[in-house]
C-alpha cells in the first residue's frame, strides 16, 4: 500500500490518459492561453464544459480577463504547438496560425468549442473552471494527443491491437 503523497497522487493520475485542450482568448495584445488535460462535458442541460488550472496561473488570468474563449481540442500532430503553448511566455503565439473558422480556433486543431466562462470554483491548489459553450464544431477526423505517464501519445484503434486475447 502506498501512502498518499504528492508522489503517489502524480503517480496515480499519470496512469488516466487525457486529452490535450488549449485554451485561446484574444488580449489587448493578441493571443492569450494555455494548454490543459481536464477539459471535459458537465452538462447537456444547460450545456456545460469544465476545465482546471492551477491557482494564481498568469496565462489562465489573461483569459479569464477576456471572459470569452475557444477550447481547441489538439490532435497528434501538434505535440510541439502543445509544448510550445505549455509555457509561459508573452510570445508564445508567435507563429501560431489560427483558423479562419474563429479568431480563437487554431489551424488544423481536431475540434473546438467557442465559450463563455461562467464561473470558477476554488478547489484546493486549483480552480475548476466552468464554461457555456455557444458553438461546438469538428474540425478534422484524426488521432487525438493524449498524455500520459508524463508524456504525449496518440490512440490506436483496438482493431489495430495484434496482442493475444484480443478479439
Amino acid at each position: 500500500m502506498t501512502l498518499l503523497s504528492p508522489q503517489s497522487y502524480r503517480e496515480f493520475f499519470g496512469h488516466l490518459p487525457t486529452g490535450v485542450t488549449a485554451i485561446v482568448a484574444q488580449g489587448a495584445d493578441g493571443p492569450v492561453g494555455l494548454v490543459v488535460g481536464t477539459f471535459s462535458s458537465v452538462s447537456l442541460d444547460p450545456p456545460l464544459v469544465s476545465f482546471m488550472v492551477t491557482s494564481g496561473s498568469r496565462s489562465w488570468a489573461a483569459v479569464k480577463a477576456v471572459g470569452r474563449f475557444a477550447a481547441n481540442v489538439l490532435a497528434s500532430d501538434q505535440r510541439k504547438l502543445s509544448q510550445v503553448l505549455s509555457g509561459w511566455s508573452p510570445t508564445k503565439f508567435r507563429g501560431v496560425k489560427f483558423s479562419d473558422e474563429g479568431e480563437n480556433v487554431i489551424a488544423d486543431c481536431l475540434a473546438w468549442a467557442d465559450c463563455l466562462l461562467e464561473r470558477e470554483v476554488e478547489a484546493g491548489d486549483h480552480i475548476i473552471v466552468l464554461a457555456r459553450p455557444l458553438e461546438l464544431n469538428v474540425s478534422r477526423s484524426a488521432r487525438p494527443l493524449i498524455f500520459f505517464q508524463r508524456a504525449y501519445h496518440r490512440t490506436l484503434p483496438v482493431e489495430d491491437f495484434r496482442a493475444p486475447g484480443w478479439g
